[in-house]
């Protein structure tokens, strides 16, 4: 599921369970429980999940009982402020806020922009200019609007006021200076945006050509710099996170053995260990492989970001080098063919300060992460505790035991088939053995996917060892419906493991008996395309020329200087008239021509 419909169904307000919303926050203001309305929302539609509450999203359950314990639960999770079940559920909070959508964080800086320069701008296009010292007074606010908005440099920078001013005025001449001050706000808009291009594009010239660049940056260097900090601090930051990972997994693995022969795994636990201390470690891996998922994902924009930046570095270049042959000889090519020219280059350094803005959201994306997990309890001491003398393992090391084998099923199985996994193919549960998620109460042991994955429902599975694919095809809904009901309790699993689809599909599936997991239907067919699904609506009043339409405003435009009486004219609109009565009257015979006698 995308992260969109996980904000659609998860991220907004039920408003049935709004009057469960209040008691929850009553209740933690009484037990003195920090809250976020945000958290709790998000903690409610996960909770709901669960069929015992019979309070579903969209419904609210009669029984007071179920609301009690619905909020009972709900504060139970929220009271445990630095568990790592709550600081798993705060990381995909916030992930699902804040992971951007590219577009909209340009938006965002851009509409902050202008909200700063929004006085600076109705000063510009709105006031009236009668004296020459007004227009020049105009032209000064026109040099700062540029600065601020192209990124030139600091505005209270002299030398950058000087050289903006001096490529404003190889562009604008007093003529045109004079002309600006009498345009409307509207057409005022216009021509200061493309001042702004043409004025922006002239100082990157300038300072790719030695001219001058006092005080404007070097932005595809800085840019550069910036990728290469913030891809360092990623690697440093999933390197800390997998040390933590290894250390977790080796200790649980070293915690259970396998019985095969039942079925089973079996956990071993050293006297000062207790079951409890077992679930918090277990929820501790899942909060750190939920900070791994997310660092991978900025790790993988930053490389997509990577690939634009260079392709943009390339335009660049190429367009510095076609203005230096277009200026060598000026005096052969018209001004409004390198005009263009510069604006195409100022487009490019804007996209600069785009990517820069994108670097600064992924940082701080990061940066949250990485505080949240921090205040979240240590409990090192006992994973060292468990471990034992036992030796940390990487996940390369873990599968590596398995590299040379295959999974196996029974040839009568007709449910489930073992397939060769491929990189474009999508594993469920991310993944992770399905026996281990079931059988170990969430154990996170990673699947190794080159011995073959195991396909139930047109559904991808992937296991540590080949054993358990035999025990899963005789009975696939049994393994399933254990990690449902996990992650009913375990609500942290829920966008961990991307199955809320799943929890949703089978909320009335309260027991194994009646379990099943509703797949997609889907059949091979072809459909003849309609030549027209659509049906034809033909205005007979249409007019594909303009000027057709130009002739009939002007007409209509002369009609209303007119006076009409008596009837309706043909060029009017259709309107509502009283019809002419069938009416006659006697007159003269020569009323119409009557004129005086002439006088011999």
């Amino acid at each position: 599921m995308t992260s969109n419909h996980l904000k659609t169904y998860l991220l907004e307000p039920n408003i049935n369970l709004k009057p469960l919303l209040y008691e929850i926050v009553k209740q933690c203001e009484k037990k003195n429980i920090r809250y976020d309305k945000h958290l709790i929302t998000f903690i409610m539609n996960l909770v709901s999940l669960d069929p015992k509450f019979e309070i579903y999203m969209e419904t609210l359950s009669a029984d007071r009982r179920n609301h009690d314990d619905f909020v009972e639960e709900c504060v139970a999770i929220l009271s445990e402020d630095r568990s790592p079940s709550l600081t798993t559920l705060k990381i995909q909070l916030y992930f699902l806020e804040h992971f951007f959508n590219k577009d909209e964080v340009i938006e965002k800086h851009t509409r902050n922009l202008q909200n700063k320069t929004a006085h600076l701008l109705r000063e510009i296009t709105e006031n009236d200019v009668i004296t020459r010292d007004e227009q020049d007074e105009i032209f000064s606010k026109i040099i700062i609007d540029i600065v601020l908005n192209m990124g030139l440099g600091n505005p209270d920078n002299k030398e950058v006021i000087v050289e903006t001013t001096k490529a404003l005025n190889s562009v604008m001449s007093r003529s045109d200076k004079a002309k600006f001050i009498t345009l409307d706000k509207k057409d005022r808009l216009l021509a200061l945006k493309d001042i702004r291009e043409i004025v922006c594009g002239i100082r990157i010239f300038n300072k790719h050509a030695g001219n001058a660049s006092n005080g404007m940056s070097d932005l595809p260097r800085l840019l550069d710099q910036s990728h290469e900090s913030t891809k360092s601090i990623l690697q440093i930051t999933l390197c800390e996170i997998m040390d933590k990972v290894n250390l977790l997994t080796s200790a649980l693995n070293s915690s259970i053995a396998y019985d095969l022969r039942n079925r089973t795994i079996v956990t071993l636990l050293p006297e000062n260990i207790s079951s409890e201390d077992l679930d918090d470690l277990k929820d501790l891996l899942i909060m750190y492989r939920q900070h791994e998922v997310y660092t991978r994902k900025l790790i993988d924009e930053l490389v997509l970001m990577k690939y634009n930046i260079d392709t943009c570095n390339q335009e660049y270049n190429q367009k510095l080098i076609k203005l230096h042959e277009a200026v060598q000889y000026r005096t052969a090519i018209p001004t409004d063919r390198v005009f263009p020219k510069f604006s195409e280059l100022t487009r490019i350094w804007m996209q600069y300060q785009n990517y820069i803005y994108l670097l600064s959201e992924i940082n701080q994306i990061s940066n949250t992460l990485t505080n949240l997990t921090e205040r979240c309890l240590s409990f090192d001491d006992l994973a060292y505790r468990l471990l034992g003398e036992c030796q940390v393992q990487t996940d390369l090391d873990r599968l590596g035991k398995t590299s040379n084998k295959k999974l196996y099923i029974d040839s009568e199985s007709v449910a489930c088939e073992i397939v060769p996994y491929a990189s474009s193919l999508k594993v469920e549960f991310l993944k992770f053995c399905v026996w281990h998620l079931a059988e170990a109460n969430g154990l996170l042991m990673p699947g190794n996917t080159d011995m073959g994955v195991c396909q139930y429902q047109k559904e991808l599975y992937a296991f540590n060892i080949p054993e358990p694919a035999v025990f899963f095809s005789e009975n696939p809904d049994k393994y399933l419906f254990k990690i449902v009901k996990l992650a009913r309790k375990k609500v942290q699993l829920v966008v961990f493991l991307d199955i809320f689809f799943k929890l949703q599909n089978c909320y009335n599936s309260k027991t194994m008996e009646v379990f099943h997991v509703k797949v997609p239907l889907t059949a091979e067919q072809e459909v003849q395309t309609e030549l027209h699904p659509i049906p034809s609506n033909i205005d007979r009043q249409y007019r594909w020329n303009i000027w057709d339409l130009r002739r009939e405003a002007i007409g209509l435009t002369n009609l209303r200087m007119k006076r009409t009486s008596s009837s309706q004219t043909t060029k009017s609109k259709p309107t509502q008239v009283y019809l002419p009565k069938n009416q006659t009257t006697q007159t003269r015979v020569c009323r119409g021509t009557e004129t005086e006698e002439r006088r011999q």
